[in-house]
């Protein structure tokens, strides 16, 4: 299942070394692991640090239901199964499951941990963690780095909820293609048929909310049980989902199945420039102009009075012939570079040639990270567009466009 690293202290927080390897592959050998302070990573020296990480095959999560002070609303392990149906994982119950902390009721307290394959990037470890929470919003969210420990409990309370699936399988999965019968077996066998419905479950009344529609598909389903699940038992596994989805519509930001399914979608049939062009081109047409990335635009768009540009900037001639004389880029990569992408001179004549008094923002899209200057880049524009915000695009970065000035 997957791999824990123990320390030879229950309780301590400022422990940092977790030399004891464990094996984890039965709910004995959990307790064991869990008896002692524990981590779900390997570190270098078996010291726990962000900077040590070497790798992982599991992912752990806590549950402290601090989200309400309702009992009504306090989630369990079940409820983790109906948010990832099919998926095997293990829980194991703080130290303060059940107590009073904190002047707060005693309330149910689990961490959760997932098997995964093995992941030796750190950051790439802490997002899907992030992933992950985004799924079950009831998650502790401050607990998201790679280098988590857990407090271990003598005579640890622990369990097993067996599936067939792995986190990493769950969402590799493309849970919207052909649904509702993707990769569904054509019979589903004694042994497999609670795990295989309620995946079913969780997945159908996401998809369609809950519907008619999506309990007819889970009904369609469990006709291929073989011996049938009687009435009782799939009865629980669609309350189980019905439960799950009640809690994900309460979260902000939710979209509803008849919004999300609507026709006015804004999801290329493929994500070629072209592909991409087209759901432009229906949805915003008269309010946006789109090229795809070259390394001239022969349109005049002034116009149009244009409002906001959204530019590819991706090298400078300086930085690419540099690269190419230190041998860091070949000259026919090069000359590819030339021929397909915008250069950040090539961005500022075509912001010069349909600069507007309208115009109050550019962006500078898609930078090479070996052939570009964004502080240096930025600067040029702002040259170019003196009345204008200027942006280098980053991970994160959202800006407000609206027609007016902001």
């Amino acid at each position: 299942m997957f791999t824990l690293y123990s320390s030879d202290y229950t309780g301590n927080p400022g422990n940092c070394y977790y030399p004891h390897r464990h094996t984890v592959t039965d709910l004995d050998s959990l307790r064991a692991a869990v008896g002692h302070d524990y981590v779900c990573a390997e570190y270098r020296n078996s010291y726990r640090s962000n900077d040590n990480f070497i790798g992982t095959d599991c992912l752990p999560v806590d549950c402290d239901n601090d989200h309400s002070e309702n009992p009504n609303d306090w989630v369990m392990p079940a409820d983790v199964q109906a948010a990832f149906p099919g998926v095997t994982f293990a829980v194991h119950y703080s130290r303060s499951h059940m107590r009073e902390k904190n002047g707060k009721a005693a309330r149910p307290k689990f961490h959760v941990l997932f098997p995964i394959e093995p992941m030796t990037d750190a950051v790439a470890y802490s997002n899907m963690k992030k992933l992950v929470s985004t799924v079950f919003p009831y998650f502790d969210t401050n607990a998201l780095d790679a280098a988590r420990f857990f407090f271990g409990t003598a005579g640890a309370e622990a369990e097993l909820y067996e599936g067939q699936l792995n986190l990493t399988a769950f969402f590799e999965d493309d849970f919207d293609a052909d649904m509702p019968c993707r990769n569904m077996p054509a019979v589903i066998r004694e042994g497999s048929r609670n795990a295989t419905l309620s995946r079913f479950a969780g997945r159908v009344i996401k998809k369609y909310g809950n519907t008619d529609e999506a309990y007819r598909a889970f009904l369609e389903q469990a006709a291929k049980c073989e011996p049938p699940l009687d009435g009782k038992e799939l009865a629980i596994v669609w309350h189980s989902a019905q439960k799950f989805f009640d809690r994900v519509s309460r979260q902000d930001g939710y979209i509803p199945p008849e919004a999300y399914n609507s026709d006015v979608s804004y999801k290329p049939g493929d994500y070629s420039d072209v592909g991409q062009a087209e759901v432009l081109a229906k949805h915003f047409s008269g309010e946006l102009r789109y090229s795809p990335a070259t390394h001239f635009i022969r349109y005049n768009f002034k116009s149009l009075r244009l409002n906001h540009i959204l530019i590819e900037a991706n090298y400078s001639q300086e930085e690419l012939d540099d690269n190419i004389a230190r041998g860091a880029m070949n000259p026919a990569q090069a000359a590819r570079v030339r021929t397909s992408h915008l250069s950040i001179d090539a961005a500022c004549d075509m912001v010069k040639a349909n600069e507007t008094a309208e115009l109050s923002t550019v962006v500078l899209l898609h930078l090479s990270n070996a052939n570009s200057l964004a502080d240096a880049f930025a600067a040029q524009m702002r040259k170019t567009a003196r009345f204008a915000r200027v942006f280098v695009a980053d991970k994160g970065l959202i800006v407000e466009l609206n027609k007016s000035e902001i």
